[in-house]
């Protein structure tokens, strides 16, 4: 039998099911009591109640206390579904698995506890609409912002899907008041080595993630001016114990400073957001300098400009996951290469260099995708000046302004159909190149990440990683167009061993 992978959740609701049936009690002054009416009398109830979110009270209340009609009993089923219908609609980005852990534990259950009832009808409806999405996401699906798409769109978002799914972490430590686990989901956002800061996710993060670090920043100065008051409570506390009580305050003090100094040493392999301890003020510093410099970092990010070439990546994405297949959506790739080569032209340095490696292997991919699909419908497509197959605005060469730009990418995209020559009737044509990578996998390192590491492979110069490139041709169909062919050299050869072998032969023979 398989176990529950929330066995203490539903040990607790079964434990509790006595308990599970809510019931109201509204008091003339307003005020009104969640809890378990226990005994009635005529003149009085006995309850237990809520006092406050976690302590619960047991007391009489005389029913000239209660407003009329202030009494509502409620059945379990009716307070046990509320917690079902946080599922209604389900969450973004569920795996199959968990879809099945939602099923398995939580809806069925309820059902088979319940059954007959009108709560237990609606759970039965929810099973069959998380039965139906489990099976989409089985077929490739994902479910983006309530939004459902299908395996190619999939496909086509899925940095978006990934940076969604790590700023939905973020936001919910960032709920939580975690800080630090708030800021080191927003450092995974963040390496450009992901391309992650890409995707349409992370102009809207940075705004969430600056509110964070404000938070965050008031806590530690607040330590940082906490810190000398306690370290004077702790040794005035010290002074005033003797042996053996001292000894194990001693004793209690240094493993807690050890403890902390490992945990440190650890996670600032990996993290600038080491956990605070409140008595090291130099770490507290630490902290609160590598606060404000992100703070400034971020506030020096222009946001608007980010986000429209995000958004015209997330376009140019799009646009190339239907490329190879649908002519129609190539003059939608260049255009929104040029829309977003344009946008990227204002950034900063640094951001600009990052695009270029996301834009330059876009821009090889159409160029790709105009040969192949024009070659296959009899038409060629050559790249216009300017256009998304041509020059690049982000690359700091003559830029057109930007109506001229996208008209030049839709003409070279549907240029007029030109008779498809074959192959043989151009001699030293180059062959299709392979197809480049749809997103290059190195980018150029900013300010507060680690170098290069193993497993990261250097970019070559003028490509993309992930892009390799290209070879010369082989020079074996010149050769044999300037000089002799390689067939003749092997005949005359054999005819001259032939020859030699007859002249011994014969000369062999008039010797005897």
């Amino acid at each position: 039998m398989k176990l529950s992978r929330y066995p203490s959740a539903v040990i607790a609701l079964a434990c509790s099911a006595g308990f599970l049936h809510a019931d109201v009690v509204t008091l003339k002054d307003g005020k009104k009591l969640e809890g378990n009416i226990l005994s009635e009398t005529p003149t009085s109830i006995r309850m237990k109640y809520r006092l406050t979110p976690k302590i619960w009270d047991e007391r009489e209340f005389q029913r000239s206390e209660i407003a009329e009609g202030g009494i509502l009993k409620q059945k379990p089923e009716e307070v046990e579904i509320l917690e079902l219908r946080k599922f209604s609609p389900t969450p973004d980005l569920m795996t199959a698995e968990k879809y099945e852990q939602l099923i398995q534990d939580r809806l069925r259950p309820f059902v088979n506890r319940y059954p007959g009832t009108k709560e237990a009808a609606e759970v039965e409806e929810m099973i069959k609409v998380a039965q139906e999405e489990k099976e989409k996401v089985v077929a490739g699906g994902a479910k983006l912002e309530g939004k459902w798409l299908s395996r190619e769109e999939a496909k086509a978002e899925a940095l978006n899907i990934k940076a969604f799914g790590i700023a939905a972490a973020l936001h919910e430590k960032a709920e939580a008041k975690d800080y630090s686990g708030a800021l080191k989901e927003f450092d995974k956002l963040t390496d450009p080595r992901t391309g992650l800061p890409a995707s349409i996710y992370y102009p809207k993060t940075v705004e969430e993630i600056l509110g964070v670090l404000k938070s965050y920043e008031g806590q530690v100065n607040q330590m940082i001016s906490n810190q000398p008051t306690l370290q004077k409570m702790r040794e005035d506390s010290t002074k005033k114990l003797i042996e053996p009580d001292l000894s194990r305050l001693n004793d209690a003090i240094k493993r807690e400073k050890e403890n902390w100094k490992n945990t440190f040493e650890e996670e600032r392999k990996v993290t600038r957001w080491f956990t605070p301890y409140k008595y090291d003020l130099e770490s507290l510093k630490v902290l609160a300098k590598t606060i404000t410099d992100e703070i400034d970092r971020l506030k020096a990010i222009d946001l608007p400009s980010i986000t429209r070439v995000n958004a015209a990546l997330a376009e140019v994405m799009r646009a190339d996951a239907k490329a190879a297949t649908d002519r129609a959506a190539l003059p939608k790739m260049a255009e929104a290469i040029v829309a977003g080569e344009t946008a990227a032209a204002t950034v900063n340095p640094s951001s600009r260099e990052f695009y270029r490696a996301f834009f330059g292997s876009y821009r090889e991919r159409y160029t790709y995708f105009s040969q192949t699909v024009g070659a296959a419908s009899g038409q060629m497509q050559p790249a216009a000046a300017g256009s998304a197959g041509g020059s690049s605005a982000i690359a700091g060469t003559a830029t057109p302004t930007t109506d001229d730009k996208v008209a030049a990418a839709l003409a070279a995209a549907t240029a007029p159909a030109q008779p498809a020559a074959a192959p043989a009737a151009q001699p030293g044509a180059a062959a299709p190149a392979a197809m480049p990578a749809a997103q290059p996998g190195a980018y150029p390192q900013q300010a507060g990440y680690p170098q290069q590491q193993a497993g990261y492979p250097q970019q070559q110069a003028g490509y993309p990683q992930g892009y390799t490139q290209p070879q010369a041709a082989a020079p074996a169909a010149a050769a044999e167009e300037e000089g002799m062919g390689l067939m003749t050299m092997i005949y005359i050869v054999v005819a001259v061993v032939a020859l030699v072998v007859l002249g011994a032969v014969l000369l062999k023979k008039k010797k005897k």
